[in-house]
């Protein structure tokens, strides 16, 4: 197991502290500079040997995983002395009573994990050194165990590995960033859950995620002393309902934020009926494109663009063994409901098709429908039939389909809908090493012409610069190389993932005003909505009694004396 995601992703000197690891050890190093390039990632045995501070230092359960609480402390005060005044410690520590280690120790084989002390006794130590412990998780694994040690074990049989991180000075305000999700597929991995999985790495930053039409709830202050709340891509069903959702995140001092990264227009009837409401009940909108922005803004003025970026750097492509095997030019197209925008394009590849025979390939990730277009026995269809049509698929077949490419197609044609759109499927052809050949539309704003991609305008110019790549290995691989540069130099999340940080704690600092923004521009509509207004109160009113006549009935009907049921609305 690999800790790099535990790394804060901003960390540009990091140590790790193996200790006598054993021979199957991996470190974090590999993977966590695919996140962070520009780190300079140290690996050590011993601590001796170290100079210098780091912004972050990772030790591992070896290190440390057999010392007395003294020896332990003392250790643990030495290591501290090389991490910068706002740095972060992480610490590991295996189980030592993991079923695997148990189950060796009864079968009279060496323990698995080289411990001897426990999770308490490292935080303990810790606290001892005078450093804060902000955050104690762990991992675990599914284990089967004979009964009789399930019933003697006083420990997590399943945890794999205790993970500890502290904090130096005195921490930062704790925070809370709780997302609701409105479109789990397609856009909360980049909108949601990868800014979430960097924001978990700061020093008391936590996450909070439900999707819409499940439970959720909200926190106090006295839990977390800064509070964010993110509507993505839900619209309330009625003006009522939005409005009450504001009135209780301002009740209760919590930030909130609206998340959009597509255009409305495709659902303008029902935020219409909603006098917007999405948009003017909330302290500020975030959203991917200037565009989107632009929109926006005549809803609220507090628009802020976070465009889309790369989770991690992959590899580069190897373009000279790649060469030598003289493998044929393969077309990648792949995306999400584009039928109309690839299909302009299938003349001209039916022609390549017929022009180059087996010298090309194609690959898409489409409906079938446009894979059965394309006239040639040379393609592949590595969409999933039971996903969207056969226009989903796992991100990492998603990305091996593209790195396994030469050339992708991304097409769009002029509407209000696709203007919105940003730039990301460049971005991830770009990081696997496949050439774009891009509408203008969205991707002229990002392609360098010739340098780190093509764009065509036209039937003809699109066939001249297909052609072009086709034939040109040499060219395909410069200009590769350059977008590859730019990805990793501009356009991952590492690099831009504390702007939102930064962002949100600038609001909170204003939030007594952006309320009474917000509220000043709902309440002009109230008068229009007023009846909508009183009726959903009297439904809420009858609900909230018919709740606590069955939690009293609940508590009456229970004949062992359990608690009343526990209802947290939706």
């Amino acid at each position: 197991m690999t800790f790099e995601t535990f790394i804060p992703a901003r960390s540009r000197s990091v140590l790790e502290l193996t200790g006598d690891a054993p021979d199957d050890f991996e470190t974090s190093q590999e993977k966590f500079l695919e996140i962070q390039p520009e780190c300079e990632y140290t690996v050590a045995v011993e601590l001796s040997k170290v100079k210098g501070t780091f912004d972050t230092i990772l030790v591992q359960s070896p290190f440390i995983g057999t010392l007395g609480n003294k020896l332990l402390v003392t250790l643990i005060k030495r290591i501290a002395k090389h991490l910068k005044p706002d740095g972060t410690l992480i610490f590991t520590l295996d189980n030592i009573g993991h079923a695997d280690n148990i189950n060796a120790i009864l079968e009279g084989k060496p323990p698995k994990f080289r411990v001897t002390i426990t999770q308490n006794e490292l935080q303990e130590a810790i606290e001892d050194a005078g450093l804060n412990v902000l955050r104690s998780l762990n991992a675990g694994r599914g284990v089967q165990v004979r009964k009789q040690i399930a019933e003697l074990a006083k420990t997590e049989l399943a945890v794999f590995v205790y993970i500890f991180t502290a904090y130096k000075s005195e921490p930062p305000k704790k925070t809370l960033i709780q997302t609701l999700i409105g479109e789990s597929t397609v856009c909360a991995p980049s909108r949601v859950h990868m800014p979430n999985s960097f924001f978990m790495t700061e020093p008391n930053v936590f996450i909070v995620s439900s999707q819409v039409g499940k439970p959720y709830k909200l926190f106090d202050r006295e839990q977390f002393e800064e509070r964010v709340f993110i509507n993505q891509r839900m619209c309330f069903p009625s003006f009522a309902v939005g409005l009450d959702f504001f009135n209780v995140l301002r009740e209760k001092e919590i930030l909130f934020i609206s998340e959009m990264d597509d255009h409305p227009v495709l659902w303008e009837d029902d935020y219409k009926k909603t006098a917007w409401i999405n948009f003017r009940a909330v302290h500020a909108i975030q959203t991917s494109t200037p565009y989107l922005a632009d929109f926006l803004s005549q809803f609220n003025p507090h628009v802020t663009v976070f465009a889309n970026q790369l989770r991690r750097l992959p590899p580069p492509r190897d373009f000279d063994d790649e060469f030598k095997k003289k493998k044929t030019v393969t077309i990648f197209f792949g995306a999400l409901n584009r039928d109309g925008d690839f299909m302009e394009l299938v003349p001209v590849l039916n022609r390549f098709a017929k022009q180059y025979g087996k010298k090309l390939e194609f690959k898409i990730l489409s409906r079938h429908n446009l894979f059965d277009a394309i006239e040639s026995d040379n393609k592949t269809f590595i969409g999933d039939m039971n996903r969207y049509d056969g226009q989903f698929i796992p991100y990492d077949a998603y990305e091996a389909a593209i790195r396994s490419s030469d050339i992708a197609l991304l097409p769009l044609r002029d509407n209000e809908f696709n203007r919105s759109k940003s730039d990301l499927k460049f971005i991830e052809c770009a990081g696997s090493g496949a050439v774009a050949l891009a509408s203008p539309i969205v991707y002229a704003n990002t392609i360098q012409e010739g340098k780190t991609g093509f764009i065509y305008r036209d039937e003809r110019e699109f066939s001249n610069k297909l052609n072009l790549l086709i034939k040109n290995k040499n060219l395909r691989r410069m200009v590769a190389e350059k977008a590859y540069a730019y990805v990793k130099a501009e356009r991952l999340m590492s690099q831009h993932y504390e702007e939102r940080l930064d962002w949100y704690r600038e609001l909170l600092l204003r939030l007594p005003e952006l309320t009474a923004e917000a509220a000043a521009r709902v309440e002009k509509f109230v008068p229009q909505f007023q009846q909508e207004i009183d009726d959903f109160r009297a439904r809420f009113l009858q609900n909230q009694k018919a709740q606590q006549l069955k939690q009293a009935q609940s508590v009456e009907g229970n004949s062992n004396g359990g608690g009343a049921e526990i209802i947290i609305p939706e």
